[in-house]
Parts: C-alpha cells; structure tokens; sequence
C-alpha cells in the first residue's frame, strides 16, 4: 500500500491597494522651438520689471517761448548808479567868486556882480542878482529919473575879526554854474557836508542883510 500523498499547492496573485503618488521627476531637456502661427497671438505677459537709466542724450531744440507770468512783488531800492550821460542839468549861483567849482561836469555860463535893492527901500526886486560884466541893453530912458527901480550893487560888511572882515566894502563877485551830471540842486544851511548820494558844489557862509535893514526877499 502506498501511502504517501502529494501536495498540490493552488497560488492565486492578491493584489493590494494603490500606493501613495511617487515624487516629481527630474525636469526634462527643453523641446524644439514650436511653428510661431501669425494668425494666434497669446495674451500679453505680465509688465517686466524697470531697466535701468540710459544714458543722458543730447539736449533737444528750444521750444516757443511761454506765455507771461504774473507780476512779481517790487524788491528793495538797489544802490545808486554812477551819474549818466548830459541829457538836463542844473544852473545855480556861486556868490563870491567868479569861477565855478572844478568837479566833472561843471561849467561856467557866465561871471558878474552881485545887485539888488537898497537897504533903505522897501520895493524892488525879491531876490539878489547876479548881473552880468557884459550886459545887453534893449531900448531904455533915464529921463524918468526915478520912477523905475532900482538897482544897487552889492557889497560885504564884516567886522575884522569875523571870517570875511579882509573884503570888507568889497564888490560881492558871482558866477552862474550849469552842471550837466545833476537834475537837482539843494541848499542846506548848516551844513558843508552832503548826503552821502549827493555832489557838493561849493560851501561857505551865508550872508543876508543887517537885522535892522528892510529885507529884499
């Protein structure tokens, strides 16, 4: 009897779930750049970021000028300006001398004697004159005697001891003076000296008549 059996085994494949996703690969080469078809275009990229600044070109034309703006305020006075070219002038009386002062611009018109009315007489003309060396007569009469005025020279009165006591009785001489680099003249009693924008002429005393005398202006 034979008692030996075999086995026979029966296999059957069982097949268990998926298993979780592996990782991402390698990325591959690049591929060949793709036929570009005129008639598709893709939407527009995103803007890329700022280049840096070229460099300065040249400057362009001018343009037209703009218009004007409005007015600005009015800033300080600026400092006064050398004198200008003749254009007016001044002409004043230097009494007591027959010449015009030596500063530039300065000139003599013409030379005289100082005249005016008489101490003791109450009418005639307002003011001293410098009458001229060399006067132009019109047509005149003296036959009216004294039924014009008159007019008398002037002469100066000083005591020895006071600043002008050496002419004492002598004739007062006058110049007229025309300076061409001044439109104003000024006098200041006293003073010698002038502002500091100003020109001195001449300076010297003044002279009026006696306190007790009648007054010519």
């Amino acid at each position: 009897a034979n008692n030996s059996s075999g086995i026979c085994p029966h296999l059957e494949l069982l097949r268990g779930r998926d298993g979780r996703d592996g990782r991402d690969g390698m990325p591959g080469p690049p591929g060949p750049p793709g036929v570009i078809d005129p008639a598709i275009q893709g939407p527009p990229g995103p803007p890329g970021e700022q280049g840096h600044s070229g460099p300065l070109g040249p400057p362009g034309p001018s343009g037209p000028p703009g218009p004007s703006g409005p007015r600005g305020s009015s800033g300080p006075q600026g400092v006064a300006g050398p004198p200008g070219v003749a254009g007016g002038g001044v002409t004043y009386v230097r009494w007591g001398r027959t010449t015009c002062p030596s500063t530039p611009g300065t000139g003599l018109v013409y030379k005289g004697r100082a005249a005016g009315s008489h101490r003791q007489h109450s009418g005639g003309g307002a003011s001293k004159l410098c009458l001229p060396d060399n006067p132009n007569y019109l047509s005149y009469d003296t036959s009216s005697g004294t039924q014009g005025g008159l007019l008398y020279g002037v002469e100066y009165e000083a005591w020895p001891n006071q600043p002008l006591g050496s002419v004492d009785d002598h004739n007062v001489p006058c110049a007229v003076c025309y300076t061409s680099t001044r439109g104003t003249v000024l006098v200041i009693p006293a003073k010698i000296l002038c502002p500091s924008t100003w020109t001195r002429e001449y300076y010297g005393y003044l002279m009026t008549e006696y306190y007790t005398h009648h007054r010519s202006s």
